[in-house]
């Protein structure tokens, strides 16, 4: 069969399945070679057009729900009275009720609305939240600016990662997943670095450096939001896609066909959203994913104040130093995702980086010196940042069907919601400057996310192994297979 005939073949075997979404006739009726080279600039072109500006919105989410801890050594503790009791712990869960109840719903919207629309929406409101919070005087109203944070915050991040698997094969998402994740990660490390220079505006003006922090990058985050609405594109089946041909998107729907079977454009229900919490890898999936939740926002919120006051850095130092784990774990990420795509695994990656965080948080968390347990930390944060990605990709390998993976992805990132809660309560004030409890409470998570994804793996190989014997179909579909 020439390429040209397995081509009009594809199409015809994908528009001609009975669960298959139906396109506008001019979309089916396109004939494309599907060589490397055409499929490779159609991919260069989705990543283009997706990966930076998500990236760079979740670099800007990332900044501003963490932002405060930088904010703290600046002078936020004393101006709104935070250090008392525990006000610093609850001025920080405050963000993860909104942030965990609002995913799911926003998941429903978002198809409905379009991905720039809603995206862009919710990124301008959070950023006018954050503005805001350069203005106050006491602790209760930045509590209650941090709650409004996450229920605007809860829906990009589900938002994202839906979107961005919805656009490519399952052995190619994990690479995009890493990189919108990971240029987050580096990028808010820098925003450390950025934050040292907004606090010198205070020499010439009466503000605090702290009030600056928030006052510009709640400016900028506004700003981004704007922009990013021109520059976003919409889920695959979507007609408001115009940055590719009929030919293109035509090529596109059906190798998403041929890969994961052809999936209905369904809407998200109540009765989809019951399947999805009664399978048990959903809350697999949600504990792994919480587990690396916990430790990036315990290195978020906590890194800068250990490595000053539990370490012995400068004020400038501490600043400076939180990047370069953050740099780190990008390069791990990055690495540890190419070779999970090429080897089409994801359980035994989930395993090698918990393992790699646990060793990290015991050198920070049991060594003395502070240049060891500053080593500590690059283990750490590449340990922790790596459950994340790599969870997030075995998610989506395993989840069929569009609603179902919708929703599960929204539950799984709900749990994130969960380890921010449970690391803002366990790094407790009165455990300053070392928070030695806290780091031995992120490594009992790290500890159970390994066991958990060690039963998994031998669940979904056993699953698979009745399938290949003809005893079980997989999410009814004959030839699917779990991801091991």
């Amino acid at each position: 069969m020439t390429d040209k005939e397995a081509a009009v073949s594809l199409s015809e075997a994908a528009s001609n399945s009975p669960s298959a979404p139906h396109p506008p006739p001019h979309l089916t009726d396109p004939v494309f070679p599907p060589d490397a080279k055409f499929e490779k600039r159609i991919l260069r072109k989705v990543d283009v057009r997706l990966l930076p500006i998500l990236g760079a919105l979740y670099t800007i989410a990332m900044v501003d729900r963490s932002n405060i801890s930088v904010a703290r050594i600046s002078g936020l503790d004393e101006d709104v009275g935070l250090a008392e009791g525990s006000r610093a712990s609850v001025a920080l869960l405050v963000f993860f009720i909104g942030y965990m109840l609002f995913e799911l719903p926003s998941n429903m919207v978002i198809v409905r609305v379009g991905a720039a629309n809603w995206l862009a929406l919710i990124t301008f409101a959070w950023g006018l939240v954050s503005l805001g919070i350069g203005f106050l005087d006491n602790w209760v109203g930045l509590a209650v600016l941090r709650a409004l944070l996450g229920v605007f915050e809860a829906g990009f991040y589900p938002g994202c990662v839906y979107l961005i698997s919805s656009w490519y094969r399952r052995y190619e998402v994990q690479q995009r997943l890493a990189v919108f994740f990971m240029t987050g990660s580096a990028l808010s490390a820098f925003a450390n670095i950025f934050a040292l220079g907004l606090i010198q505006i205070s020499r010439v003006h009466h503000y605090k450096g702290w009030r600056w922090i928030y006052i510009i990058e709640g400016a900028l985050t506004c700003v981004l939001a704007v922009i990013s609405w021109f520059i976003i594109i919409d889920f695959p089946h979507s007609d408001r896609n115009g940055f590719l041909s009929a030919e293109e998107t035509a090529f596109v729907r059906t190798r998403l066909a041929e890969d994961r079977g052809a999936e209905d454009q369904q809407k998200v229900t109540w009765a989809v959203f019951f399947d999805t919490v009664t399978d048990w890898k959903v809350w697999a999936f949600g504990l792994m994913y919480m587990a690396g939740a916990v430790g990036v926002y315990a290195f978020l919120f906590f890194l800068p104040i250990i490595l000053q006051n539990g370490m012995g850095y400068s004020l400038d130092l501490a600043f400076v130093l939180s990047a370069p784990p953050a740099l780190f774990s990008v390069v791990e990420g990055q690495l540890i995702s190419w070779l999970a795509d090429k080897m089409r695994l994801r359980g035994p990656f989930v395993v090698v980086q918990g393992l790699v965080a646990i060793v990290g948080l015991c050198m920070t968390g049991f060594l003395e010196a502070p240049v060891p347990r500053y080593i500590g930390t690059f283990l750490g944060e590449a340990g922790v940042n790596g459950l994340v990605v790599t969870t997030l990709a075995w998610q989506a390998n395993n989840i069929r069907g569009d609603a179902k993976r919708a929703s599960s992805t929204a539950i799984m990132i709900s749990f994130s919601g969960i380890g921010g809660i449970y690391s803002s309560l366990v790094f407790r004030q009165q455990d300053a400057p070392d928070y030695t409890p806290g780091i031995i409470a992120v490594m009992a998570i790290c500890i159970a996310a390994v066991i958990v994804a060690c039963l998994s793996i031998v669940v979904l190989r056993w699953q698979n192994k009745r399938a290949d014997e003809g005893k079980k179909v997989i999410d009814g579909l004959v030839d699917f297979r779990y991801t091991i």
